[in-house]
């Protein structure tokens, strides 16, 4: 009995040996063989499998991770670059060499204190990202608290996304680590479609070389067209923040308001008229060829700006003003001319000491701004003069003559009275603002002479004659006189002249019955004022003028 027990007992020990080595055999021979899968997870880490650029698992700090970053961008991989592309330089392509090197660990460029340690086992990349502040304990945080710093991410998110400018993010070597959707867009468009993601961006705008401060212009050529932005930069650490305002309006504002500069630059440069603009502060700023042509100034003395005291001094030098009797007068006139240009009543015509002629106008502009213009009007004045000398000699010539002769246009206007008109009817009509015509005329004339056919046989004339009538004669008696003769022609141009010829004097005694007979005698005669009667040559009485000839009586 003792004998099998101890025999049992030897079994039983054996047998517990035996399993003990095979467990021993088998926990060896499973240590080394290699999972499929063991990324040693631990809380505090981020860990992310991937088998090429799809994800095939994560832990659950990676997966908290990857839904915060959905807004990014919906595939995962794409997602954690465009979040740890600013952080890490060249990430992309220093991932692609795990599987060459079978491991690879990184640190973050942005002191942030982040890394990457990156692991290539059986096909796929084990990805941990590491927060060596976190230590695995919690941030202590009210519900409260928590929401409102989401929801104030969530409010940024949506402002940059949504804004009408053109925002991206650039590291020190250039590369575009993060955009916003009005960047994106354009990149669109300008690419003609839809342009896939890729970390980095591509650069939208061609210059590299962007400053890292201050303001600029970038263009960029579409389809559609040029487009222009108005460049800013703002530095975030070893990173640049850009913004692109769109300024397409007022680009094709100053575009338009250049095009119309050049325009009046071209068009003052072709004027003869002299320009001289200026400012409120009576400084030059726009001057034309024409006014140096016309004063002789130097084109460098006008582009150095003077005011307006060197600018009328140096024209005072070179004699092309009219020259005072002395200083004082002169600086008064500088005075008066500034203070009447302003008000836009000042014109003047200056004689110069060569005989030209000059007009000058002052004309106020916007924003107490005056503008000269200087014409030469000499030829103008001569020929002016020359026209006013001829008609004087021409009123000098009608009052010479005998007739009284008075002339009416188309519409009955008088138009020239000689001085022999006035002396007969005791009447000028071109001194006269109110003359009535020549109804006011015949009027006159009908109370000065005797009842008869004469006169109105005369205005039967004008009402119905064309200039291609004879041409009328006639007599009458004046009331205080002797016998008129009356002629009266239409012109070629639409005029008429009526021409008054006194056929005897009552200056000197004359028996009233004799003068009756001869005149008489005359009138059965088939036209009066044709014929050669022998009158003495007696003048006739003064009537006495109230307006004293002052120059041609020709009505305007």
């Amino acid at each position: 009995m003792d004998a099998m027990l101890l025999g049992l007992v030897i079994a039983g020990g054996s047998a517990t040996s035996v399993l003990g080595a095979l467990m021993i055999f088998a926990g060896i021979t499973r240590h080394r063989t290699p999972p499929v899968f063991s990324p040693e997870i631990e809380e505090q880490d981020a860990v992310f499998v991937f088998r090429g650029d799809d994800l095939v698992d994560c832990s659950d700090r990676g997966r908290k991770l990857l839904d915060s970053l959905r807004d990014l961008h919906p595939d995962p991989l794409d997602a954690l670059l465009t979040f740890l592309q600013p952080r890490f330089r060249n990430l992309r392509a220093r991932l692609a060499e795990v599987a060459a090197l079978g491991r690879l660990d990184l640190s973050a460029d942005d002191g942030s204190g982040l890394s990457i340690s990156a692991q290539f086992r059986a096909g796929l990349v084990h990805l941990r990202v590491i927060d060596p502040t976190d230590e695995g304990a919690l941030m202590a945080m009210d519900r409260l608290s928590f929401q409102a710093l989401d929801d104030e991410l969530q409010t940024l998110r949506k402002v940059t996304q949504a804004a009408p400018v053109v925002i991206w993010q650039q590291d020190a070597d250039g590369q575009i680590i993060w955009a916003n959707d009005a960047y994106l867009d354009t990149l669109a468009a300008k690419a003609g479609g839809r342009v896939p993601l890729t970390w980095p961006l591509p650069a939208l705008f061609p210059d590299p070389d962007l400053p890292d401060t201050g303001a600029d212009r970038l263009m960029l050529d579409l389809d559609m067209g040029q487009r222009w932005f108005a460049h800013q930069t703002h530095p975030m650490g070893k990173a640049t923040l850009h913004f692109a305002t769109p300024i397409d309006s007022t680009v094709q504002s100053e575009l338009a308001r250049r095009e119309m500069m050049q325009m009046l630059t071209r068009t003052f440069a072709s004027l003869p008229i002299g320009l001289a603009l200026f400012d409120a502060e009576r400084r030059l700023q726009v001057f034309n060829p024409a006014l140096v042509d016309l004063t002789g100034l130097d084109p460098f003395f006008l582009a150095a700006r003077p005011d307006l005291a060197q600018f009328l001094h140096t024209l005072r030098e070179l004699r092309m003003l009219p020259e005072p009797k002395d200083f004082s007068t002169w600086r008064d006139e500088l005075i008066r001319m500034e203070t009447a240009a302003a008000s836009g009543t000042y014109q003047e015509e200056w004689a110069l000491q060569d005989g030209s002629i000059y007009q000058v106008t002052g004309c106020p502009q916007p924003n107490g701004a005056i503008a000269f213009f200087i014409q030469d009007i000499t030829s103008e004045a001569t020929l002016l003069r020359g026209i006013r000398a001829e008609v004087d000699f021409t009123a000098t010539v009608l009052d010479a003559l005998p007739d009284a002769v008075i002339a009416f246009d188309r519409t009955g206007a008088v138009t020239l009275a000689n001085a022999a008109y006035a002396q007969l009817w005791g009447d000028d009509p071109c001194c006269d603002l109110a003359d009535g015509g020549f109804a006011q005329a015949a009027g006159l004339w009908n109370a000065a002479c005797d009842a008869g056919p004469a006169l109105a046989r005369l205005s039967e004339y004008v009402a119905q004659a064309t200039p291609q009538s004879d041409p009328f004669a006639a007599t009458t008696m004046l009331r205080n006189g002797g016998p008129l003769a009356i002629q009266a022609k239409f012109l070629a141009a639409g005029g008429l002249v009526v021409c008054f010829r006194p056929l005897h004097s009552d200056a000197r005694p004359v028996a009233r019955r004799a003068l009756g007979d001869l005149v008489s005698t005359h009138l059965m005669a088939p036209d009066m004022a044709a014929a050669q009667v022998d009158f003495p040559d007696l003048p006739l009485r003064p009537r006495g003028r109230s307006v004293r000839h002052a120059g041609p009586r020709l009505r305007v």
